[in-house]
């Protein structure tokens, strides 16, 4: 590898000694190195999280099949009972 002309730089005395240690490290120059081969190696995924969500997959269950699988409550109930109904119902 090729030498380039010193260049002065300023580095968090606390920063670089942790990254020494950690990585047991012997000199600034490796911590350097070390920090380089590693910027950007993360790899962001970006996209949906769930591929077969509707409308994407045939195979998804539509709106009107999930209504038949819960039943309605009575339109009677209000507040506290609906809320009762639906844990007693909706499970």
């Amino acid at each position: 590898m090729a030498k380039s002309k010193p260049i002065g730089v300023r580095f968090d005395l606390y920063k670089l000694d942790m990254i020494q240690k950690e990585q047991n490290l012997t000199s600034v120059q490796q911590v350097v190195n070390y920090l380089m081969d590693n910027y950007g190696s993360k790899e962001v995924k970006r996209g949906a999280p769930f591929k077969n969500m509707p409308p994407y997959h045939t195979d998804a269950p539509n709106l009107e099949e999930l209504a038949n699988y819960l039943p309605t409550p009575p339109e009677n109930l209000k507040g506290l009972d609906l809320a009762i109904w639906k844990s007693e119902n909706w499970k």
